[in-house]
């Protein structure tokens, strides 16, 4: 919730420092958040210390892939995750795009994109937050769902008010995918295999970089719209035919 907070109000801010200021000021003032940041850190106190050890770490590694292997929930929440980024994140890089280009609201405008999308995801946390420990498995494949066709309609959404409220129904989808999926990884990892799972799944803000790169190849070729909208589409087959012929991972608790 705290960092949907931070989605919420950080880029309204950060559109009105482009707007009024320029480019240059709101670097200036990332720069600075950033160095507070760090003076914040060294005040921590020193918990301990650990010997780099190369050869042990790359046998855990190798143990972390074969546990992930052979864990079938695991593995199914690991590949349905990475797969669902790879398809809908790359609206994140491509979104001035849409407001230069389609809804033609500037700096500002896509700020207030970005924060309805926070907001649409702090209601989906506080949502999840209040629901019991039941159906979680379907919860998350169906967040995929909304989530890839609140994107679609986005995407193809030429007016500013239908945008505004199909971009915070991805926020909700969106928060539901991350929120569910750390969930039931940590849920179903046996608990000495938890950093190393957990490390696989954070590579997904990683590969929301190589999402965008082939979505932005297409949005040479077929433009914006149909880049964004034809692969965040692609989800929604996956995600029906999951639900429906995957009950390992529909019927998780």
């Amino acid at each position: 919730m705290e960092m949907n907070g931070l989605r919420m109000l950080a880029p309204a801010l950060a559109g009105f420092l482009v707007e009024s200021f320029g480019f240059d000021t709101l670097y200036y003032v990332m720069t600075g958040c950033y160095l507070i940041g760090a003076v914040i850190f060294s005040f921590l106190p020193r918990t301990g210390t650990a010997a780099a050890l190369v050869p042990k770490a790359l046998t855990q590694l190798k143990e972390g892939f074969n546990y992930i292997r052979h864990n079938t929930t695991v593995l199914l929440i690991l590949f349905f995750t990475i797969f669902a980024v790879v398809l809908t994140m790359p609206y994140y890089a491509l979104m001035p795009i849409f407001t230069e280009d389609i809804l033609m609201v500037g700096a500002t405008g896509l700020g207030i994109l970005m924060s309805v999308s926070g907001a649409g995801a702090i209601i989906g946390s506080l949502v999840l937050a209040s629901l019991p420990n039941k159906k979680r498995g379907l919860m998350f494949l169906t967040g995929n769902l909304v989530l890839s066709l609140a994107l679609v309609g986005f995407s193809f959404s030429g007016s500013w008010h239908p945008s505004l409220a199909l971009i915070a129904i991805v926020g909700l989808g969106d928060t539901t995918r991350l929120t569910l999926g750390n969930t039931l990884l940590q849920y179903y990892t046996e608990e000495a295999y938890h950093g190393r799972v957990m490390s696989i799944f954070v590579m997904q803000f990683g590969l929301m970089g190589f999402g965008a790169f082939g979505a932005g190849l297409l949005t040479e070729v077929v433009g914006v719209q149909w880049a964004v909208g034809g692969l965040a589409a692609i989800l929604i087959p996956v995600s029906l035919l999951t639900i429906a012929f995957v009950p390992r991972l529909r019927r998780l608790d």
